[in-house]
């Protein structure tokens, strides 16, 4: 069964494939922490310490963005399935 979350169109996709991800979620919640334990159920070799965080100009909101290297489509359908599961996440680019 197919997720919404799931590649759409894997033509586009050659692995291992080095990958920017921007998360957005509320600022009341941890979301560096969040988005590294996430990322590193799915991304064994990932450095939470890389990570990079912005408060939005209200103060609202965090963006916490990251770089790192997915090796298969089953690692990217997973961390999306994973950060779309999470309920502090509003955005993912």
């Amino acid at each position: 069964m197919s997720l919404p979350t799931d590649i759409q169109n894997e033509s586009v996709w050659v692995f291992p494939m080095r990958y920017p991800l921007k998360v957005i979620g509320d600022s009341a919640h941890p979301m560096q922490r969040i988005v590294a334990e996430l990322i590193q159920g799915v991304i064994e070799d990932f450095d939470p310490a890389s990570l990079v965080s912005r408060a939005s100009a209200g103060g609202r909101y965090v963006s916490v963005s990251a770089e790192f290297t997915f090796q298969n489509k089953e690692q990217v359908n997973r961390l999306y399935a994973d950060l779309a599961a999470c309920p502090f996440i509003r955005l993912v680019l």
